[in-house]
């Protein structure tokens, strides 16, 4: 009697009870709402899996092929060994969930899919899009979200969210703004993904001390976005410990997005590693807001943002490959690969404690001409303003071992501004090279760090001499000797073994010590190394007194090749385009195989044999291009192959 009472009230609050499978299938192309939810008889519309409420260890399912418009909230939680799962079936497309529904539908949504106060879920395989054209009741015309997870609860924390193999596209607001126009375009929010936990209580606006923990984004697709890709922001007061906390951002592409890719703020414990940020800052729709760093962080502590690639960064303001803002502790920004970024390589604002950049590349960097602003362009800047404040001086800030190129054509050359306005700032170890007519810190140079260290760099090029007299021991016109600098990735810029690079940087030990990551903090940098026992390319610096200056520490001049392929052996590969496995044949003897993605960073290495022909490889393999290279004793043999999704 009591479950037919329960069941009769759900029904007269339209909403659905849950079937013995907890399994829900939607088709917008063949189900009916009045179908029982099953893979044979779908549902229709959103507003059906709204009204059901979802338990624990439930999966809800969008037939691939299909477009949902209308407004999807997640209808309940699930646990931490069990969560709710959103995802596709079928064959064909990615399922679209759009928030568009027109003037018929009482104007577009703000978001497609909102979480609010539930957790405990995980996305994949779905297409998220969301280009507002209609005003709605109620909501910003200058906001459009994707997804939006908000934790509004008090006190409150929610945790594990999980979002892989996800398509975000299309997401606009009305209209757009001028992104010179600081406060304006601060309040600008647009996002495929954001996470939000806003302080104050919706009724009494009391303090709201809530936080969203553990968010996972992985092997997702971002492209075309008015703003932002990612969005991870806490509104607690600056002076609160208050923040979302441990995130991780890894093996994701950005494509074409208006603003910035990953932004967190106020967020504690944030690992951003492996992606592809091409063309942030985009102005490809004229919506855009056109100007963002690939990453930047604000009132965060313990961010780490490395072995990622940051590509043709675009804006009026910013827009540096990655960039520290402001009222950040404990920034590590490394193993980057850097190139076309209109407004520079380092870029750190005030009242930062511990911002690192170190094991780098950064090409090309740093040719903005800003009519209103000088010395827009940096190799490197360190301001001490938060806002249009002065007097917020970064503290140890660090700057090592990276390799900084401008090496354009004589008819594209530039010349780059270096502002320092902080304390105890060390710059070491690093190439700083300069050819074809352009300069580093020629444009602009000024230094206000009575306290900065800065020795063993090494110069070439058009390099202002105010600049190198900085160098307690500076290395000058000293070419480098690239192995390859026309190759379109990181790996032209080892080095061969006649470089004065090789021993010439001071060693890790007293004021150059290098800082620590507190990997203990947690569990997401469990595969991080407090303190760098590598270069760029993987090459040991463990124990390096002289250790080299730039971010290769070759010593011999061994490189990781990854030229087009030079055959010395018979081996084949039946498949260079593949999914997880490749198989080889004529394997007649063992080899040693190495899998290089195009920064030349090894992703994978192993053996194979002529019993078993064939390299089957990790699933978080990210989809690109990558070089294989086979060696024994006597022979060598590299291949290009492409792995897609």
């Amino acid at each position: 009697m009591r479950e037919s009472c329960i069941f009769l009230m759900l029904s007269l609050m339209g909403l659905s009870c849950p079937s013995a499978q907890n399994q829900y299938y939607l088709s917008s192309s063949t189900g009916s709402d009045g179908n029982l939810g099953t893979e044979s008889e779908p549902w229709q519309t959103l507003e059906k899996i709204n009204n059901t409420v979802l338990n624990p260890g439930d999966t809800v399912y969008f037939m691939r092929g299909d477009s949902f418009f209308g407004h999807f909230e997640v209808n309940g939680s699930g646990s931490q060994s069990n969560p709710l799962v959103i995802t596709a079936y079928g064959v064909g497309n990615k399922p679209i969930i759009s928030g568009e529904v027109g003037q018929s539908g009482g104007g577009d949504f703000r978001e497609a899919i909102l979480i609010n106060n539930n957790d405990n879920i995980t996305f994949d395989g779905l297409e998220i899009q969301n280009h507002r054209s209609v005003t709605r009741a109620g909501v910003s015309d200058l906001e459009s979200f994707g997804i939006y997870v908000i934790n509004d609860s008090n006190y409150e924390v929610m945790n594990n969210f999980t979002f892989r193999n996800m398509t975000f596209k299309n997401v606009y607001a009305l209209y757009g703004v001028d992104p010179s126009d600081q406060d304006t375009f601060n309040q600008f929010k647009v996002s495929g993904l954001t996470f939000s936990s806003p302080w104050g209580n919706k009724s009494n606006n009391n303090n709201l001390q809530n936080h969203i923990n553990n968010i996972l984004i992985e092997n997702s697709y971002f492209t075309d976005l008015q703003r932002l890709g990612i969005h991870i922001s806490n509104n607690a007061p600056g002076n609160s410990n208050y923040r979302n906390t441990n995130i991780i951002v890894r093996q994701n592409e950005f494509y074409q997005i208006g603003g910035t890719c990953v932004l967190p703020t106020r967020a504690e414990n944030c690992l951003i590693e492996n992606n592809i940020f091409d063309q942030p800052g985009a102005k490809t729709n004229a919506k855009m807001i056109g100007r963002g760093s690939a990453v930047w962080n604000w009132y965060c502590i313990n961010t780490v943002v490395q072995n990622n690639q940051c590509l043709n960064a675009k804006g009026i303001l910013d827009s540096h490959g990655i960039h520290v803002d402001h009222h950040n502790v404990d920034t590590f920004v490394q193993y980057n690969y850097m190139e076309d970024c209109e407004g520079g390589f380092v870029e750190i604002l005030g009242a930062n404690e511990r911002a690192v950049y170190r094991f780098n590349i950064s090409v090309n960097d740093g040719w903005r001409e800003n009519p209103n602003w000088s010395n827009s362009d940096h190799t490197i800047w360190l301001n001490n303003k938060v806002g249009d404040v002065s007097g917020y001086e970064s503290n140890n800030s660090y700057i090592y071992n990276n390799t900084v190129v401008i090496n354009k054509s004589a008819d594209e050359a530039f010349e780059t501004a270096i502002d320092i306005k902080a304390n105890n700032t060390r710059i070491f170890n690093n190439i700083f090279y300069a050819i074809n007519g352009s300069g580093i810190g020629t444009q602009f140079l000024n230094n206000q760090d009575g306290n900065i260290n800065m020795s063993h760099n090494l110069f070439f090029g058009n390099i202002n001499n105010g600049f190198i007299n900085q160098d307690v021991s500076p290395q000058q016109n000293s070419d480098p000797n690239f192995y390859n600098e026309t190759l379109e990735n990181g790996a032209g810029f080892q080095i061969f073994a006649n470089s004065p690079a090789i021993n010439a940087g001071t060693a890790y030990s007293g004021v150059f010590a290098q800082p620590s990551i507190n990997t203990a903090d947690s569990q997401i940098f469990s595969s991080v190394e407090a303190v760098p026992s590598v270069d760029f390319f993987g090459y040991s610096i463990i124990d390096d007194n002289t250790p080299n200056a730039g971010a290769c520490n070759a010593k011999n001049g061994e490189f990781l090749s990854v030229d087009d392929a030079q055959f010395q052996c018979d081996v084949k590969i039946k498949n260079t385009v593949f999914k997880n496995k490749l198989f080889l044949k004529s394997v007649l003897k063992p080899y040693r195989y190495i899998l290089y993605d195009v920064l030349g960073k090894v992703q994978q290495n192993g053996t194979i044999n002529p019993h078993t022909p064939s390299i089957e490889f990790v699933n978080y393999l990210k989809s690109g291009v990558y070089y294989l290279v086979l060696k024994n004793a006597t022979t060598t043999a590299s291949w290009k192959v492409l792995k897609i999704r």
